[in-house]
């Protein structure tokens, strides 16, 4: 596809491509590929993100570089966040001969330490799933006497063995630090509010008169996040490539804090009458490892320190949850006032009085037996697509006395957007066909992302117009109306692209 020129940033001493390889009429897959060839003569050759498409899982093995171009030709790699929609494409591209920086802030690359692995493992799994299926495949044939044929095995993208590679390539870069990448490239990460270490994205190619600026909001956050410093402004910048996610949606309007302690009061009324065969009933909060397990924690912590809840045991039961905390109590600068002042008077913010992280296979299998009393398990993963939360649901789902609440998105397809969307009599977990006996509640006053109103807000603030703004991480839907919504908003050009799409800066 020929590159679509933009006349008035024409310049013929320079070009800037940008490709649109991935996130691009979904919210998955985040991949911009970006190819500076300088009045001197010198092409650079940069990644924005590097994420995995965790929707339709087929296209990470396809070509995901443009064509021509090889991982050994990329020079660097910029990562904005720790989600693995937007980085955990990296141990691939390493594999298939990337050898150069990678940039992204402290806290990201301790998030990454244990979640690129973790994707590592899941990669393994899918293979083993898959050959074992064919195996079984294979051998009802030759039972049934027929011709045998060669099915090939599957192979992981890569595996948690592949992933130390990438560690030595990180260059660790701070919140408004001015950084040179390379001749002519500069870049700032800003706060996005979204998840620890998580930044805006501001690159400028060129010198003078031919500098050209592009600002990625990579994912933001809610304009008043509940751990975390807010979404930093952005003043000037000629291009702006931004996330859609809630580009339909606007967040209901309440106290997060109170509409909780209701959801748990109920819940702990109902939990406290035991059931002869099953005991009493338990709550469970499915949460995205990193931020969401977090901010429920010190939200639970808050609530009973202040009364306005019962003081229950609560179980934090996920390897991941447990590692992602650990990182956020190493960076009491990065929360707001009140966070950052426990951190520093050595009081953990993410640990209500009755806490027991679930270290040892023996505290797990007691949360699967009946409990003498109402307690809380928190686990992931927030949507309820694997992890131990899966057992624990299937354990708590057909009891009348339990309660579930999904504190976070619920994507098409998950368990958890079925049960909160659906509100389905049965479902099917591990393989078992189950009646929904339990309370579901949902509350989206978690969710990490900025609503269109809030983006519209953070964008108003910019001193000149975008030449263009290039609309990503949404369904069609998301996509179409937040078009809409900025244009009259704001006035500003917008252009929602296609996968692999050109655009010369």
């Amino acid at each position: 596809m020929k590159p679509e020129k933009d006349k008035r940033s024409a310049r013929p001493s320079q070009r800037i491509k940008m490709h649109i390889m991935g996130s691009a009429g979904d919210v998955s897959g985040s991949l911009f590929y970006f190819e500076y060839s300088s009045p001197q003569g010198k092409t650079t050759r940069f990644l924005l993100e590097c994420g995995l498409h965790q929707e339709h899982e087929e296209i990470n093995r396809q070509k995901r570089l443009p064509k021509g171009v090889e991982a050994k030709d990329i020079n660097f790699v910029i990562i904005s966040h720790a989600h693995i929609d937007h980085s955990g494409w990296l141990p691939a591209l390493v594999k298939d001969g990337f050898k150069g920086a990678v940039y992204t802030h402290p806290a990201t690359k301790d998030l990454l330490d244990f979640l690129l692995l973790d994707s590592g493992r899941l990669q393994e799994n899918a293979a083993d799933r898959v050959n074992r299926f064919i195996a079984r495949r294979q051998k009802k044939a030759e039972a049934n006497g027929k011709k045998k044929r060669r099915i090939p095995l599957s192979v992981p993208l890569y595996t948690a063995e592949d992933v130390p590679l990438c560690f030595p390539l990180f260059k660790q870069i701070n919140y408004n630090q001015l950084y040179t990448l390379a001749d002519g490239i500069k870049m700032r990460f800003t706060e996005a509010g979204h998840i620890l270490g998580a930044a805006v994205v501001t690159i400028t190619i060129g010198e003078g008169e031919d500098a050209c600026t592009i600002c990625f909001t990579g994912n933001v956050g809610r304009a008043t996040p509940p751990m975390l410093r807010p979404l930093a402004a952005v003043k000037n910048a000629d291009y702006v490539i931004s996330e859609s996610t809630y580009g339909n949606k606007l967040h209901k309007e309440r106290d997060r804090l109170k509409t909780l302690a209701e959801y748990i009061n109920n819940a702990y009324a109902r939990a406290k009458v035991k059931d002869r065969a099953t005991g009493c009933g338990v709550i469970v909060i499915p949460a995205f490892a990193v931020d969401r397990v977090p901010t429920v924690l010190h939200d639970v912590q808050t609530l009973s320190n202040r009364g306005l809840i019962p003081n229950m045991a609560v179980y934090l039961d996920s390897r991941m949850a447990i590692a992602g905390a650990a990182v956020y109590r190493k960076y009491p600068a990065l929360f707001n006032d009140e966070v950052r002042q426990q951190l520093e008077n050595g009081v953990d913010p993410f640990a209500p009085p009755r806490y027991l992280e679930c270290t040892k296979p023996e505290q797990t299998n007691a949360l699967y037996e009946n409990q003498n009393e109402p307690i809380i398990i928190v686990g992931s993963s927030g949507m309820a697509a694997g992890g131990k939360i899966l057992r624990h649901l299937e354990k708590r789902l057909v009891q009348k006395n339990s309660t579930v609440i999904f504190v976070g998105y619920q994507g098409t397809g998950a368990l958890g957007f079925d049960l909160v969307n659906n509100k389905p009599k049965h479902v099917r977990v591990h393989g078992k066909v189950l009646p929904v006996r339990a309370t579901i509640e949902y509350m989206s006053d978690y969710s990490g992302h900025a609503d269109y109103e809030e983006i519209i807000a953070w964008m108003s603030k910019f001193e000149n117009k975008p030449r263009k703004t290039f609309l990503v991480h949404g369904d069609g839907g998301a996509l179409e109306e937040f078009k809409g919504h900025i244009e009259k908003a704001l006035g500003w050009s917008v252009v929602v692209p296609q996968r692999r799409q050109c655009f010369e800066l």
